[in-house]
């Protein structure tokens, strides 16, 4: 027993060391090209959840865990993409995808904050680019394709990869029981450091292990999964918390259940919603949750009577918007605007209040207001396809067509596709007349410049 506690110390005190990982021949500098062409692919060909309250909230976590990390050679990313799934995977090159469905799945921010450690630990630890090196693939444009099936898990990633080479080589890139003991022992040193309790990490695993997504019994491949031998890590898990007591105050979930009642009540499907909202302790945040649902199974009495209390606006400081995003699914449009104009008033930088009114505006034929708002938004997300195929439509109709193509051509160009952006582009040239929009003209074209780069 003694030799066992030894080695294991020896363990802990070896990784507690590590700062990022070398591999040889695929350097820091081919990961980080490689890193921005995967990039491109998930958020050109996978919805990516924009709602400012979400994406604020995950990445003040990542924010966390990142002061507790070494020196790293990337700035890690996270991003939220809008899937049942119940995964998270980190690409190449620092970028950190998390999925709606491992958000519902979760009880507390600091069993997120495990999932999200595990993965910063595969890449400081730059296990993609040790696997990329084990199997001899240095081909940074065909690599965007294997890495794609290999990690994303779903119909349009396994397309770009089964019945090829890639395929084969995609199954080949999955990580090793090695990295993934290595990504554990490093991801639960970020997690205490950051002031997490290292318990979460054994209790986010238990749900995943319940759920058994972690089987490889499912249609995701098991490199997305990226969790084989689950018995094995929770025991060694459970061993690894004993040698690291919580540091810091406990924190809060009030943030987290709110940031949770969201992904419910838009991400996930209604029954699946209605199933996990009584495990909310916040009445409001169950209210919000059981409100959208119902709406969705078409139930609306019992919808509009859970949305209808004002109790719930000085608990949610979103319930305003939500409200007005609740009439305009009802079509109650003049009860939509009202509350939507309160929300604003209280966060003018909620693009997603700013969006939702916008698309009034558009419908009650007022563009000006329409298209201020949507400009607004480009603000704080200027690659939302949406927005510009919004701008598009509207100043097409009622500024001038010129407009209105180099708009859809941003919309293409931000979805990756390449031919339909060539059509509007070409559009738009044949209609720029004065100085101004051939200025926009060169500006298009370096925007084209910088993301060619990565298709």
């Amino acid at each position: 027993m003694k030799k066992r506690i030894f080695a294991f110390l020896i363990i802990l005190v070896w990784v507690s060391k590590i700062s990022f990982a070398s591999v040889g021949d695929f350097t820091i500098s081919d990961e980080a090209k490689l890193g921005k062409k995967f990039y491109v692919y998930i958020t050109t060909h996978f919805p990516i959840v924009y709602d400012p309250y979400i994406v604020n909230y995950i990445r003040g976590i990542a924010s966390r865990l990142k002061s507790a990390l070494p020196p790293q050679p990337f700035d890690i990313t996270v991003d939220v993409i809008y899937s049942s799934q119940i995964n998270a995977f980190a690409g190449p090159g620092g970028h950190v995808f998390v999925y709606t469905g491992i958000i519902a799945l979760m009880d507390t921010e600091a069993e997120l904050a495990s999932v999200l450690s595990h993965e910063f630990a595969h890449v400081t630890q730059r296990h993609i680019a040790a696997s990329i090196k084990r199997q001899k693939l240095f081909s940074i444009g065909s690599l965007v394709g294997v890495l794609a099936g290999a990690l994303v898990g779903s119909s349009v990633g396994q397309a770009v990869a089964v019945g090829s080479v890639a395929g084969v080589q995609s199954a080949m890139l999955k990580h090793t029981r090695k990295q993934e003991r290595e990504a554990d022992q490093v991801g639960i040193q970020y997690l205490v450091k950051a002031g997490y309790p290292s318990s979460a990490m054994v209790k986010a695993f238990l749900k995943l292990k319940k759920q058994k997504v972690l089987s490889g019994e499912n249609s995701v491949p098991p490199y997305f999964l990226t969790h084989p031998g689950i018995e094995e890590r929770i025991s060694y898990l459970e061993q690894m918390q004993k040698f690291f007591p919580s540091k810091g105050k406990k924190r809060s979930n009030k943030e987290f259940e709110k940031v949770k009642a969201l992904v419910l009540a838009h991400y996930i499907d209604p029954d699946i919603s209605l199933d996990l909202a009584h495990r909310l302790k916040d009445q409001c945040c169950r209210r919000l949750v059981n409100s959208f649902a119902l709406l969705k199974k078409n139930k609306i009495k019992e919808a509009q009577q859970l949305m209808r209390d004002d109790y719930c606006e000085k608990k949610l400081e979103f319930w305003d918007r939500e409200k007005g995003r609740f009439y305009f699914r009802l079509g109650k449009m003049d009860y939509a605007l009202k509350y939507l104009n309160r929300a604003i008033t209280i966060n003018e930088k909620d693009y997603f209040a700013l969006y939702f009114r916008a698309r009034i505006y558009g419908d009650k034929q007022q563009p000006k207001l329409a298209i201020d708002d949507l400009n607004k938004i480009l603000e704080f997300v200027p690659f939302d396809s949406e927005i510009h195929t919004l701008l598009g439509r509207l100043m097409g109709r009622y500024v001038s067509p010129f407009y209105g193509y180099i708009h859809y051509a941003y919309a293409a160009l931000y979805k990756g596709d390449k031919d339909l952006m060539n059509k509007y582009w070409s559009r738009a040239k044949s209609l720029a007349k004065s100085n101004q929009e051939k200025r926009i003209l060169k500006k298009f074209e370096q925007e084209y410049n910088k993301w060619k780069k990565y298709w």
